[in-house]
């Protein structure tokens, strides 16, 4: 994850959004859907209140709970086994208080003693009836316990009275006192008065359907939020060329998208730009040092280095440069296979059995327009041994020869972390590129490839990065100016025709290549090679 500094991350963290969309927009879709499905299914809920008022000072003494004045542990006597079964026997039909006891909750108000009962139920009537049962039940719980409690101390004053003279005057004291206790069983209960009862409610109060619907909204969000963040820690793909820049500290010099990876050798304006845009970078980043050969590489297979040296030497070719496209993959020959010269003699020929350089250079068409001219070296025939082959002292000495006889030198070589074959030829060369394909290629695979080119003596040039989409924070790459004239442009007005019609014919006129390099004079991009 980018450390937020500026407008350059805030692009990172558009792109890395834009990555996971699909993933994003399934969480924050599927988990209100959920809450919805799960909501939208549930009965109707409705609820009746019966409110009590709690008076301690006039609470009978034999009762602790009540006389004790503490309305919270009233409270919590109220979802009592004991209370719950004295409720469920006034039921019409009674029912067992474990039956009842989970659709009511009692809240205590310490500053007006007042006990509120809360029922729940699907039906609002029987809500009603099981708080009112539930008050009921409270004072009825009280008065047991006061029955128990004073019959208690009779039988207790009862025992003392048997050891005394009836004549005595604790006598007398005990049976009065064993009066009171009597008197106070017939009189009323002096606990919980019923302030108001509870009646129907016909608004129901569930299911929270709404509710359930924003809460699932925010859970998908923040799962779509922890799955990204988990995603991207554990991904290890280069995704962006600021990434493939940041990561090697090498100049980008171009971006190529996933159009250039087509079975046809010949692009469009927009695959052409892109490669003419390589070119231009090559020259002005090297602008100090000549540059006679380039070597195009990547760490793996399968990641565009065969189709950036075709592109690269087409471009050249057509920036008036006497350019020369070696295959010197050896073992797969991808650059040749695309020019059709897979089975034609080459680099392992004139390696292995000494032959001319010149005998088998085949000589590439280009346009009538083009002024300069492109050969190409094949790979030829699959040796037993290919990395001594490009390992050998003539290998060098062939490399020499053909900088001799031009102007500029590619080489297409196998992926340096597969097989070995590209190691010698970096130190050989004038400059080596490396090429990284978004979303395949890992950082650890294009820093170890960038140690190894450090190791092996060779002059890294700059990092060019193939497949690049569109998307949130691509927009330095956009490609709508170069579209093709049969494609609606996304803009509106006519403006925006203009743009695209004035796009198109500088893409797609005479000496476009050698304009986008800084020149459109014959000969002016020989300087390449100083």
């Amino acid at each position: 994850m980018p450390e937020f500094t500026g407008q350059r991350d805030l692009q990172a963290y558009l792109r890395m959004l834009w990555r996971w969309k699909f993933l994003i927009v399934a969480l924050v879709i599927a988990a209100p859907a959920l809450a919805y499905l799960m909501e939208h299914g549930k009965p109707r809920i409705y609820q009746s209140q019966v409110t009590l008022a709690i008076n301690p000072g006039a609470a009978p003494s034999g009762n602790s709970v009540f006389a004790s004045g503490n309305i919270q542990a009233i409270a919590a006597v109220v979802t009592t086994s004991q209370v719950a079964n004295l409720a469920g026997a006034q039921l019409k039909p009674k029912v067992p208080g474990s039956a009842i006891v989970g659709e009511v909750s009692a809240s205590a108000n310490a500053t007006t003693n007042f006990l509120t009962i809360t029922a729940t139920d699907q039906s609002p009537t029987r809500a009603a009836q099981v708080a009112n049962a539930f008050a009921y039940a409270l004072g009825a719980d009280e008065y047991q316990q006061l029955v128990s409690s004073t019959a208690s101390q009779i039988a207790a004053i009862k025992a003392q009275l048997r050891g005394l003279s009836k004549t005595s005057a604790e006598y007398a004291q005990l049976q009065q006192q064993m009066g009171q206790d009597k008197a106070q069983l017939q009189t009323e209960s002096h606990g919980p008065q019923i302030i108001q009862a509870a009646t129907p409610n016909y608004a129901p109060v569930g299911p929270h359907t709404k509710r359930a619907v924003e809460l699932g909204l925010v859970i998908g969000l923040l799962l779509a939020a922890g799955a990204v963040l988990l995603l991207e820690g554990a991904d290890r793909r280069l995704h962006a060329p600021d990434d493939l820049e940041r990561l090697t500290e090498l100049p980008l010099l171009a971006a190529i998208g996933p159009s250039a990876f087509s079975a046809a050798l010949e692009g469009g304006p927009v695959e052409e730009e892109a490669f003419q845009m390589l070119r231009t970078s090559l020259t002005y980043f090297t602008a100090e040092q000549p540059l006679d050969s380039v070597l195009i590489t990547s760490p793996s297979e399968q990641e565009g280095k065969s189709t950036v040296a075709t592109g690269l030497a087409l471009a050249a070719a057509r920036a008036n440069l006497d350019v020369i496209l070696v295959d010197a993959d050896l073992r797969r020959a991808g650059t040749s296979q695309r020019f059709g010269l897979r089975e034609s003699p080459g680099l392992s020929s004139v390696i292995a059995e000494s032959r001319p350089a010149e005998t088998v250079l085949t000589e590439w068409p280009l346009r009538k327009d083009d002024l300069g001219r492109l050969r190409i070296l094949p790979a030829g025939p699959p040796p037993p041994n290919a990395a001594a082959l490009v390992n050998s002292r003539s290998m060098r000495d062939l490399l020499t020869h053909l900088e001799s006889i031009s102007d500029l030198v590619i080489i297409d070589s196998p992926a340096a972390l597969a097989v070995s074959d590209a190691v010698p030829l970096m130190s050989a060369v004038s400059g080596v590129v490396v090429v990284a394909r978004m979303n395949q290629s890992s950082r650890a695979t294009v820093s170890r490839l960038q140690k190894i080119i450090v190791a092996a003596h060779g002059r890294l040039l700059g990092a060019v990065a193939t497949a690049v989409t569109s998307g949130p924070g691509y927009e330095h790459y956009a490609r709508h100016y170069y579209a093709a004239t049969d494609q609606k442009p996304k803009r509106r007005g006519r403006k925006a025709h203009a743009d695209l019609a004035a796009g198109v014919r500088l893409a797609q006129a005479p000496g476009a290549g050698a304009t986008a390099g800084g020149s459109d004079v014959p000969g002016a991009d020989r300087d390449l090679k100083v």
